[in-house]
């Protein structure tokens, strides 16, 4: 018996924006590693995005977003995964989650040789201070920093780019980011054609700075104010 060829969305259908679940992250964190792979996390595999993008559906200025369309609801067509303010973000995962990311990621480093020595020599002095407390937080009685939104991740099915799911993400995020009264928006994406600057530019981003990543990449910082 033959079967049918499955379902794919088209770019006509309507699409929706939707608060991610549980039941995405696992198509969600396979996304992640095959189309947004620089970076330590996404090679640390993907029970551990999973548990690392689990805190942007729990804790209060996580952003979890999925887009779907009419014709194939149940299929992922693009997501974003964000916090409408970074610093306190942070501060939340690490007091709610830092000891199960960290026993998380220790476990896949321990089957990763080569990723396990590439942390040690890009990566573990910053976050074994972090996980130990000895970088700054808010402090109460200082000069208060603007409140920042940052987009982490955003994938758009390579066959889809270009349809308006991008910007309809992007879009929604920044509404929640103003809701939350951040003042900036801030990403950042690889240098040249590699990245997604092209894109940010159309939606009002501006470059903002260019530095390498702690692998040595090209990157680029770019930064929307908000209302």
């Amino acid at each position: 018996m033959s079967q049918k060829p499955p379902k794919f969305p088209s770019t006509r259908s309507l699409v929706v924006v939707r608060e991610a679940t549980e039941e995405d992250l696992r198509l969600m964190a396979s996304d992640v590693i095959r189309y947004l792979p620089e970076g330590l996390f996404p090679r640390l595999g993907k029970r551990f995005v999973r548990r690392w993008m689990k805190t942007f559906l729990t804790e209060q200025y996580g952003v979890a977003l999925v887009a779907v369309t009419k014709d194939a609801p149940r299929q992922q067509v693009g997501f974003l995964v964000g916090s409408t303010n970074q610093i306190h973000h942070v501060a939340d995962v690490l007091h709610q989650h830092k000891w199960g990311l960290l026993f998380s990621g220790l476990a896949a480093l321990s089957i990763r040789p080569r990723v396990l020595l590439h942390f040690l020599r890009t990566r573990a002095r910053p976050y074994l201070r972090r996980l130990l407390g000895r970088t700054n937080g808010p402090v109460a009685g200082a000069n208060p920093r603007p409140a920042t939104a940052v987009i982490t991740s955003l994938v758009v099915l390579p066959t889809l780019r270009g349809g308006g799911i991008g910007r309809l993400l992007v879009e929604e995020f920044l509404n929640r980011a103003v809701a939350d009264r951040a003042s900036l928006a801030e990403l950042v994406t690889a240098a040249g054609a590699a990245g997604a600057g092209a894109f940010y530019k159309k939606l009002g981003w501006t470059c903002v700075g260019e530095r390498h990543s702690k692998d040595g990449a090209p990157i680029h910082t770019y930064q929307r104010s908000l209302p």
